[in-house]
């Protein structure tokens, strides 16, 4: 179930789930967001390789409110809300497009998910879709918060996972290669980091630890048939 305008202005009155929070901002579904002052651009020419770490010196950091910042047409930079969301731990969020800036032809993290449990500022990836150059502008309401009541409370929310971007007030830059499957790889391995070299044989680990892991579930689901069908 998606909260009202009416239970989103409570929770932010009540449980601070928006900083800063502005009533004006909250109508309908939805707490509109706004752009912080603080963008990362990925300026490397080395090639990305999914599971390898990238690190911040591989971006150039810019200041809105000191530079302009430009977006040519297909390029993208990491971008974040001027606000720090708390999702409670027994709903989910969902961040939104504003069609005012969609229709623009910024793109802006379509399909967006934050864990029940998230704390921090949202890191976003903005695309500008358009034909021409865009300029990005600190303070723009970019994006819509909505929150989604769980049907229960969760096993694991995001406290108990990896938790990896938790109370994030910097931009994040991805920390993919800290999952736990590709950090069993390199100890399995004896090296530090994923190369370009190796990211068949990383794909080769990852698709076997899929297929050990449908097996395990497999197994256990035939030994607890079996158990029934015993009584």
């Amino acid at each position: 179930m998606m909260l009202s305008d009416r239970d989103l202005h409570k929770l932010a009155i009540e449980q601070e789930i928006v900083k800063p929070y502005d009533p004006a901002r909250c109508e309908g579904a939805t707490i509109n967001l706004t752009l912080d002052k603080t963008v990362l651009k990925y300026i490397s020419n080395e090639p990305i390789t999914l599971g390898k770490k990238v690190t911040r010196n591989q971006y150039r950091e810019v200041d809105l409110s000191g530079a302009e910042f430009w977006l040519q047409p297909g390029e993208s930079a990491l971008i974040q809300t001027n606000e720090f969301i708390h999702v409670p731990e027994n709903m989910a969020a969902l961040v939104l497009e504003r069609f005012g800036v969609k229709s623009l032809g910024l793109i802006v993290s379509p399909g967006h998910y934050l864990n029940p449990g998230y704390r921090g500022k949202i890191t976003l990836v903005a695309v500008n879709n358009s034909p021409v150059r865009l300029q990005l502008v600190a303070g723009i309401e970019i994006c819509q918060l909505s929150l989604i009541q769980l049907s229960s409370n969760p096993l694991k929310p995001y406290g108990q996972q990896d938790g990896k971007y938790m109370d994030a007030k910097d931009v994040s830059i991805s920390k993919l290669h800290l999952d736990e499957e590709i950090q069993e790889f390199l100890r399995l391995k004896g090296i530090q980091k994923v190369s370009d070299e190796m990211a068949r044989d990383l794909g080769e680990h990852l698709m076997d630890h899929i297929r050990r892991s449908a097996k395990r579930l497999a197994d256990i689901l035939r030994e607890e048939e079996g158990k029934r069908k015993d009584e």
